[in-house]
């Protein structure tokens, strides 16, 4: 895909590469001529020659794609071709499949509108035809690197419709967008060469000769595929169920289980096939029980996801984290939640319901041990240091400074306003407030032996300071409107 939208190689590049890394698949790799290959691809020559020395130069970004070009000679002295391989894909590059025939039966232009038109099928990625006239540009004339326009784009989608190489159903997607359905037609008409190829046998044609070992590429094995993860075309994917191991052993993490298992999460992407081909996943039977309270959860999220949760919870079990106590623990924050925040499923489920809340001591269940249902000393201490820290905080900056004297010698009789500092957690266990409460949360107002902390009224920005502090109406903008009203009457600023 670095090839496909990068304004720096032309159309005919991407057709050059794909024949010269299908050729490459051999042990040998590509040994076909630069007159063999403008035979397969119907382009001439000259053409060919300047894809392949786009390919071979070091594009802006520093990266050739043809690294490997190396020309050969017989024992005796005699030229032949040059044997030419592309780079090896990193892992983690983006790319898609494409089949060889669409380079030798689409031209270089609608090559790469076809390629695009992949990756944002098989991606799922809205697709409209000005986005995919950016990808498409003008390599000579007086608009050379512009982007073609709209309506050209538009004609382009309709030749690939027409050819049969993705049917395009308008106007059925989102905001009116067009769905593509991307698909290789079982047969194709060659199309009509512009290269001074004629249809018949007797006619001129740049391809004279036949070369079994590279036309016929069943008749060598396929050697491995050049990017890391890709399925291998020469043997088929077994999709056939593995055994399901005994509970208890190394590796019970997401695996196959021996009862009833729930349905994976759906991976179809918009064009109807699913992009997972390995075995469905399921869990083992102590996973389920550990996920029974969520269980609802995981049907909207995807496979992926649902093996990170799995060897999280494995983890954990692993670690001496008993069943029960993980099951009580998602129980209990799934009822502090409301179902209508939980936007991503799974990100809640390894972000906030799976992690211990605590201190360092592992029998620490968010401030409770779990072995005996009493308050964790280390963390009532450290909570009870923060309190008294945001306290002493808080009489600082409540202090009343010292009256400047006015232009006339006398001190101001009007106080100085008290900087307001506004409480937005709660100051025995942090927990953050709604928008207006203030003080002790409920839980720590009604639990046993913890008593509300006073905290002055204007300290915590909720009281009002006019009539000199003697009026204690809530004002969270530090007067009421009574007072407000007053100060404005009698002239006040």
């Amino acid at each position: 895909m670095r090839l496909v939208e990068s304004p720096h190689y032309t159309d005919a590049a991407l057709s050059v590469y794909i024949k010269v890394k299908a050729l490459g698949l051999r042990p040998e790799g590509c040994t076909a001529g630069i007159a063999t290959l403008a035979s397969y691809l119907g382009l001439s020559a000259s053409t060919v020659q300047r894809g392949l020395a786009q390919l071979r130069s070091p594009a802006p970004d520093g990266v050739i794609e043809l690294p490997d070009s190396r020309r050969r000679s017989l024992p005796g002295g005699r030229g032949t071709t040059a044997r030419r391989r592309v780079r090896p894909l990193r892992p983690t590059e983006r790319f898609i499949w494409l089949p060889v025939a669409a380079s030798e039966h689409l031209r270089p232009r609608l090559l790469r509108a076809y390629a695009v038109i992949a990756y944002a099928v098989m991606r799922n990625i809205p697709l409209t035809e000005g986005t995919l006239a950016g990808f498409l540009r003008h390599h000579s004339g007086p608009r050379v690197g512009c982007a073609i326009t709209t309506d050209a784009a538009g004609r382009i989608v309709d030749e690939l419709a027409t050819t049969g190489w993705i049917t395009v159903q308008r106007r059925a997607g989102a905001q009116g967008r067009h769905l593509f359905l991307v698909h290789t037609p079982q047969e194709k008409v060659s199309p009509a060469l512009d290269d001074q190829s004629g249809p018949d046998l007797g006619a001129r044609s740049l391809a004279y000769k036949e070369d079994l070992k590279i036309d016929r590429p069943e008749n060598e094995p396929a050697s491995l595929s050049p990017a890391v993860g890709e399925v291998q075309v020469d043997k088929p994917v077994d999709n056939s169920p593995e055994p399901a191991l005994p509970v208890g052993t190394e590796g019970d993490r997401a695996l196959r289980a021996v009862g009833k298992t729930p349905s994976p999460s759906p991976t179809t992407c918009g064009s109807g096939s699913s992009t997972y081909q390995g075995p469905q996943l399921t869990f083992s039977p102590r996973l389920h029980e550990v996920l029974e309270p969520v269980r609802f959860l995981l049907t909207g999220i995807n496979a992926y996801v649902q093996r990170r949760i799995g060897r999280e919870i494995a983890r954990q079990l692993d670690d001496g984290t008993g069943v029960h106590r993980l099951r009580a623990r998602l129980t209990q924050r799934l009822a502090r939640t409301l179902l209508g925040d939980i936007r991503d499923p799974g990100r809640w489920l390894l972000g906030v319901a799976l992690p211990r809340w605590g201190c360092s001591d592992p029998d620490c269940e968010t401030g409770t041990l779990w072995s005996t249902g009493a308050q964790c000393r280390a963390c009532r201490e450290a909570i009870a240091e923060r309190a008294a820290g945001r306290r002493e905080d808080v009489a600082e900056s409540s202090g009343t400074p010292c009256p400047e004297a006015n232009g006339h010698g006398a001190s101001d009789p009007r106080p100085a306003p008290t900087p307001l500092r506004v409480v937005e957690s709660c100051p025995d266990c942090e927990r953050p407030h709604l928008p207006g409460n203030s003080g002790l949360c409920t839980e720590c107002r009604c639990g046993t032996g913890l008593a509300e902390i006073p905290v002055p009224a204007a300290a915590i920005g909720i009281g009002c300071r006019g009539r000199e502090g003697t009026c204690d109406r809530p004002a969270p903008r530090g007067m009421c409107w009574r007072c407000r009203l007053e100060s404005a009457g009698a002239g006040l600023p």
